[in-house]
């Protein structure tokens, strides 16, 4: 009887300790479901106005955050993969004073990460370049 018990409590522990080293396996094994996750940090600054930063976060697959236009901001960076660099001047009617506008972008896009900032000459052509993606 004592022999049995001692065999139900090895077997016990050693189902345990295997279950144990199975976890980590198993959780690395499994697909990741935020492969497609995106999210920025966006903020605008302007220069030469002693403003504090604007800033709001964009999420993307899926559609949310703090972004009054989400969506179209969302289907701007689709166009261009998430790369903000390759986003290039629209076609407006700006003026050419001098008033910078900062516009920057940090976070990932589809699991890979996103640095961005650009210094426009002014609000106009900064918004001809980037549509709805800094519109706040």
């Amino acid at each position: 009887m004592v022999a049995t018990r001692l065999t139900g409590r090895i077997f016990l522990a050693a189902a345990t300790l295997a279950g144990t080293a199975l976890v980590p396996a198993l959780a690395s094994a499994e697909p990741d479901a935020d492969v497609n996750w995106s999210r920025l940090n966006l903020s605008v600054s302007n220069d030469n106005r002693g403003e504090l930063p604007r800033t709001v976060v964009l999420s993307c697959h899926p559609v949310g955050g703090s972004h009054p236009h989400a969506a179209s901001a969302c289907q701007t960076l689709s166009a261009v993969d998430g790369d903000l660099s390759a986003l290039s001047e629209g076609q407006a009617m700006c003026t050419l004073i001098h008033q910078p506008v900062t516009y920057s972008a940090r976070g990932y896009w589809q699991g890979r990460p996103v640095t961005f900032e650009k210094t426009y000459s002014n609000k106009c052509v900064a918004e001809a370049s980037t549509g709805k993606v800094f519109a706040f």
